[in-house]
């Protein structure tokens, strides 16, 4: 009976030292990060491979080039419309501004011969005023007989001749100034002056100048859109040859030269020289690893610590959690997953047990 009751007092010590154990020591195995490269966004046949299985390569290095014949072709027929497009717009902003100083030449213009039609009519208006009042004095004095008939006549003449030069004047001085405002001709009248009337044919000219501005702005984004294209193209261009994000091993590559390229879809698989391992943590024991924590963990193979930092806290899926396990104290606790980050260290390798103190 005391030889039974000793076994079991050991039995039961043993095992909560193993409880013990378990609740505060969570251990995992290194694992190297894995990454698949691939073609982003571009396809093509592959030309270049220069990298073979077991390769560890630098970051930036090439991995796989995708013949680019088409893409070049595409990229010179591009800049060829943009060329194309800037001769254009080239050739409308001189149009443009040569419209418009010929309005402003034009403008200059009719003002002077405006202005001659004025002082034309100012002289024809004289011209009636005098022969009108000759014409007048005749008719008083022809009665009287003091003035021959011949005389009489002429100045009849004159009269109606110097109305019909005023008349012609006037009709002068309102076509020249079509479109003018009241304000403007009486200014006109006035002065002498026309500087500043505004005309009809002046602001025709002026808005059709202006009118090409839209067909300038279409050829503007015209160019545009070929330019976003080109820059596109280039990109694409730079797409076509594959390179190492980091330095990382070469564990498989999935295409052969003269392969066709698929793009998006994994080409080569590398095995990084970031270093994790994952553990699980009972919820109670969770709030104890936060993303971006710093955490030490124990290397029994090379009997020391390495330096690590929680990558992420996630919920474990349903067959790692210890509900209906009923362990004495960790019955119906949810597990969670922390990913754990280690630095590099001398004769660290892929494979070890790393052990975390909760």
């Amino acid at each position: 009976g005391v030889l039974c009751a000793a076994a079991a007092l050991i039995w039961l010590g043993n095992r909560n030292d193993a409880v013990t154990n378990a609740e505060s020591l969570k251990a995992g195995i290194l694992t190297a990060h894995q990454v698949k490269a691939a073609f982003e966004t571009v396809s093509g046949r592959l030309v270049d491979r220069p990298i073979e299985e077991g390769m560890t390569v630098e970051a930036g290095a090439k991995l796989l080039a995708i013949d680019g014949t088409d893409i070049g072709l595409s990229i010179r027929q591009t800049e060829a419309l943009i060329h194309q497009a800037d001769a254009q717009i080239a050739a409308e902003e001189e149009g443009i501004r040569l419209a418009l100083a010929e309005a402003n030449t034009e403008e200059q213009t009719l003002w002077r011969q405006i202005e001659a039609s004025e002082a034309a009519r100012k002289s024809a208006s004289a011209e009636w005023l005098r022969a009108e009042a000759d014409w007048k004095r005749a008719q008083r004095l022809l009665p009287q007989g003091a003035m021959a008939q011949s005389d009489f006549d002429a100045l009849k003449a004159a009269a109606a001749s110097a109305r019909e030069g005023l008349s012609s004047a006037e009709r002068a001085v309102d076509a020249a100034c079509v479109g003018a405002r009241a304000e403007d001709r009486q200014k006109l009248s006035r002065t002498g002056s026309a500087e500043g009337m505004r005309l009809d044919a002046v602001v025709n000219a002026r808005q059709a100048a202006e009118n090409r501005r839209i067909s300038l702005e279409s050829l503007k984004a015209g160019r545009e859109a070929s330019a976003a294209a080109l820059e596109q193209l280039k990109v694409n261009q730079s797409r076509l040859t594959l390179k190492a994000p980091e330095k990382a091993k070469v564990l498989e590559v999935l295409y052969e030269k003269g392969e066709l390229v698929s793009p998006n879809a994994p080409a080569v698989l590398l095995e990084s020289e970031r270093l994790y391992f994952d553990i699980y943590v009972a919820e109670n024991k969770v709030k104890g690893f936060q993303e971006g924590a710093k955490v030490t963990c124990w290397s029994p193979a090379l009997n020391q610590d390495v330096r690590g930092t929680v990558l992420s806290v996630t919920a474990a899926p349903d067959f790692a959690d210890l509900k209906m396990v009923r362990e004495r104290g960790q019955a119906d606790l949810t597990l969670f997953k922390v990913r754990i980050n280690v630095e590099p260290a001398e004769g660290l390798l892929t494979g070890m047990t790393l052990e975390v103190k909760l």
